[in-house]
């Protein structure tokens, strides 16, 4: 196909799961030829994901900070398309879809396909666009929510830059102090309520002091608003235990040597994929103390659908937890079996060259055949209902 200016309006700036791939769909599309543009608003504090794509070559326009209005938000988003000649908006999330429906798309002046990689269906996207969803469970949802294109497109994981060997793990174990005896589990995460994600953190921790094993390390990587608190309940067990048996050294602009020094990966979504694609044996993490080993079986599909996620009981008992890692850590024969297995599942479902393609006959369509003005305007009604009346009805009310 001619090649493609697409203008890429990320979700934020922090290395979530979603921002990283929007980076690894975008270069692979500028190494096919393509003209990306990335774009975000700004956030408190440093933004490490914009030193993740510079290193990649990628321009990162950034427009302001976490306050900065949304019609100026718009406004700078709306230039950045004009400066750049783009020829489609690629909106990552929520928040992106509304601005480039509200900015550079308003009144279908240019196409705009939007990306969520959610695990809930939420409403207030327009449906009228074409709509790329990320887990297989949610299509039905998408579609009895009223959009007329609903696509699915798994997460990609970049099998090449993430496999056995790509990093040196033997030198971040010795960063960390891991001796070449001990079994090492790894989570790399964002440390955020959202999912869960800190809790399945937490719940790692909990378990490992339950195991009592002087020969099991854990190492947490990762940062936002629950570090502290993560560290705390980690200087917790190692009291309990006696030694440095969970480390949390926060953010890693590359955690790729975390992966490959794990003997053991636990996390969910994209992190998750990733510890496959290194050929590590992965324990799943979900909402309400959701675990479960992956593995050939019942809940391959199950996993796959919901992005490495899964639903629990609520009981959050530890003990589950650590009995899963027990057996795993028991068995080299069987993490070896495992690692082998997943990284060929995800080699074969989940590789960025094959997303990237999806994504590449979905610009096509859409320049093709573009929404216009009229698929612009049967969006307008919900639209606005959703980016203005109810947040105003929500304030009169105090909520």
């Amino acid at each position: 196909m001619r090649p493609v200016r697409v203008l890429v309006h990320l979700n934020n700036l922090a290395l979530g799961g979603a921002q990283l791939n929007a980076v690894d769909i975008a270069r692979t599309l500028r190494e096919r030829g393509h003209d990306p543009v990335l774009f975000a608003q700004g956030v408190d504090g440093s933004a490490p994901l914009v030193d993740v794509a510079a290193g990649h070559g990628l321009e990162v326009v950034v427009a302001g900070g976490p306050d900065t209005p949304h019609r100026e938000v718009r406004r700078r988003l709306g230039r950045v398309a004009a400066d750049h000649g783009s020829d489609l908006v690629h909106a990552w999330e929520v928040r992106a879809a509304r601005n480039a429906y509200f900015g550079p798309g308003r009144l279908g002046r240019i196409p705009v396909v939007t990306t969520f990689y959610g695990i809930r269906m939420l409403r207030g996207l327009p449906r009228h666009q074409p709509l790329v969803l990320g887990l297989g469970a949610l299509m039905g949802d998408g579609r009895a929510f009223g959009h007329r294109d609903v696509r699915l497109i798994e997460p990609p994981v970049n099998t090449v830059t993430d496999a056995p060997g790509v990093a040196d793990g033997a030198a971040f174990r010795r960063e960390h102090g891991i001796k070449d005896g001990e079994l090492l589990l790894a989570i790399v995460t964002r440390l955020v309520p959202d999912l869960e994600k800190d809790a399945g953190a937490e719940l790692t921790v909990d378990a490992v002091r339950r195991l009592d094993d002087p020969n099991v390390r854990l190492v947490v990587v990762g940062a936002g608003p629950s570090l502290d608190r993560l560290r705390v309940r980690a200087a917790d067990a190692n009291r309990a235990l006696g030694r440095d048996a969970v480390l949390v050294p926060g953010q890693l602009a590359d955690p790729r040597p975390a992966y490959e020094a794990a003997d053991l990966v636990l996390g969910m979504g994209g992190s998750a994929l990733r510890g496959l694609a290194f050929g590590k044996p992965v324990v799943v993490h979900g909402a309400a103390g959701y675990t479960a080993i992956h593995r050939p079986g019942p809940l391959v599909e199950p996993h796959a659908s919901r992005c490495m996620y899964g639903f629990g009981d609520g009981s959050r008992d530890p003990g589950v937890l650590a009995g899963q890692i027990r057996e795993l850590l028991d068995d080299p024969a069987l993490r070896e079996e495992l690692g082998r297995w997943g990284r060929e599942w995800v080699v074969g479902r989940f590789s960025l060259a094959g997303v990237a393609s999806a994504f590449e006959r979905i610009y096509r369509e859409v320049l093709s055949a573009p929404p216009g003005t009229a698929g612009w305007l049967r969006d307008l009604e919900q639209m606005v209902r959703y980016e203005f009346t109810k947040p105003a009805a929500l304030r009169l009310l105090g909520r």
